[in-house]
């Protein structure tokens, strides 16, 4: 075999490996949420809509929406008032002011989003105002 020929099984076989690696990373972050916890089975299911969420922590990160929801899940600045962020948690804190990031996502994914941040056991969701008015789902840790 010639040297041109080797070259080129290496790069069909180096290109094989990773378009398999590829497909299992699109496969399981897009069909396969067994890497989330199961919510508490007290928690209901998200009515069937959109329903607008706001991340202050881990999920003003594309990358952590993504793996969670299964998709991009584009996201725009948003703020709420009268809470203090502290660790991964909102406290009351009259005055201030948390940044973060809303987006909006479909009932099963909310369901992952819910899976993700332990809903029930870990954290609570609760409807906050936004800044403009708006409102949002955001997760809060459980006393």
């Amino acid at each position: 075999m010639t040297d041109t020929r080797r070259g080129w099984a290496t790069l069909a076989r180096v290109l094989l490996v990773l378009v398999t690696i590829l497909a299992v990373f699109v496969v399981v972050i897009r069909f396969a949420p067994f890497y989330l916890p199961q919510v508490d089975a007290d928690v209901p299911y998200p009515e069937q809509g959109e329903h607008r969420v706001f991340g202050y922590a881990t999920l003003t990160s594309p990358m952590v929406r993504l793996v969670v929801t299964g998709r991009h899940v584009p996201a725009e600045p948003a703020e709420i008032e009268g809470f203090l962020r502290a660790g991964r948690d909102l406290v009351p804190a009259e005055g201030s002011v948390i940044e973060g990031r809303v987006f909006v996502v479909s009932a099963s994914e909310l369901r992952r989003l819910d899976r993700y941040e332990q809903l029930g056991s870990r954290y609570g969701r609760a409807m906050l105002e936004l800044v403009d008015g708006s409102e949002a789902w955001v997760y809060r840790k459980r006393d």
